[in-house]
């Protein structure tokens, strides 16, 4: 454990000598609010340039010497990985880790991401163990993520001629903005935000019901669109052998939480325009129609039923 300990802060020093070093700024840095007797770690993030042959680099030439000298191994991507990144004009992506979650943002803007609170972190050694997940000195990890800020930026080789993106762009896109507009003009319109509730009870034998009625009767109404939710006996006992009781995922303006015997995890952060930050940047790839025929067609009615169904506030809970 001793051994585990120092790997560990040995790890964090590292980042440190090479964040203040080959560094930019960070989103979220400077956002971590903490006594003056507490551990703080805020960094500027790590920039990594990865030219075509997919080697990723440090700027400072002498700091990529350390990092060979303390046998740090070097980061690759494959050549084509950043073939795709240039021909979509994805510039650069951000992992910032900050007090609330861990930010994601490719072209300086955020897309979707996980958020946190202490209930949340506290909830999450024992859900990844619960599935057989282990992680290294979890305990010590969790309760220091609020105190600790770090991140990294992967840079890549823009397109010849391409208009240099900042790292981090201020304020909302466009297309963030108006789903926001189209989400308060709809929550303005009914008044009450719409409510699916779907309770979902297993019994010992497989079968299923879904609050009061049998799963037969909510198949004929819904035209077997509640077919999924069928599991064989096998992985009923499965997740019963787990000790798992109850299984919920919700939805709403806030984004995707999982709760395991109703304690929450980290939710999936959809908010403040970052699903159509996703869904813009996804309309601009053209690789992806190329590999997905039609994919690029169905953006346009993604980008009008999204903030209704943000709006809308989901729950479906499975009771084994």
């Amino acid at each position: 454990m001793l051994n585990r300990r120092v790997s560990f802060w040995a790890a964090i020093m590292l980042i440190a000598v090479i964040a203040l070093a080959g560094c930019a700024p960070r989103a979220g840095q400077g956002s971590i609010d903490a006594d003056a007797d507490q551990l703080v770690i805020d960094l500027p993030a790590l920039v990594l340039d990865f030219g075509m042959d997919g080697m990723g680099s440090i700027q400072n030439a002498a700091l990529a010497d350390l990092v060979g000298t303390l046998g740090v191994m070097d980061v690759a991507v494959p050549p084509e990985v950043v073939f795709a990144m240039g021909a979509s004009n994805i510039q650069h992506i951000q992992v910032s880790n900050t007090p609330e979650g861990l930010l994601l943002l490719v072209n300086g803007r955020s897309i979707p991401n996980i958020s946190y609170d202490g209930d949340s972190l506290n909830a999450l050694p024992g859900a990844l163990n619960t599935f057989g997940v282990v992680v290294p000195m979890a305990d010590l990890l969790f309760a220091l993520v609020d105190r600790i800020g770090i991140g990294v930026i992967a840079r890549f080789e823009p397109a010849p001629g391409a208009e240099m993106i900042p790292l981090y762009v201020e304020g909302d896109s466009e297309a963030a903005m108006a789903a926001k507009a189209a989400q308060e003009e709809f929550l303005a319109a009914v008044g009450t935000p719409p409510r699916i509730n779907l309770p979902v009870y297993y019994g010992a034998d497989g079968s299923i019901s879904i609050g009061d009625l049998s799963v037969q009767e909510m198949q004929e109404m819904t035209g077997g669109a509640l077919g999924a939710l069928e599991m064989g006996l096998g992985s009923l006992s499965m997740v019963r052998g787990m000790g798992i009781s109850q299984l919920g995922i919700s939805t709403g303006a806030d984004g995707i939480t999982i709760t395991i015997d109703g304690t929450a995890l980290p939710t999936l952060d959809w908010s403040d325009g970052k699903a159509s930050n996703l869904v813009e940047l996804i309309t601009e790839i053209p690789l992806l129609d190329m590999a997905m025929p039609g994919m690029g067609s169905m953006m346009p009615m993604i980008h009008q039923i999204l903030p209704l169904v943000q709006a809308t506030d989901f729950d479906l809970t499975l009771h084994f």
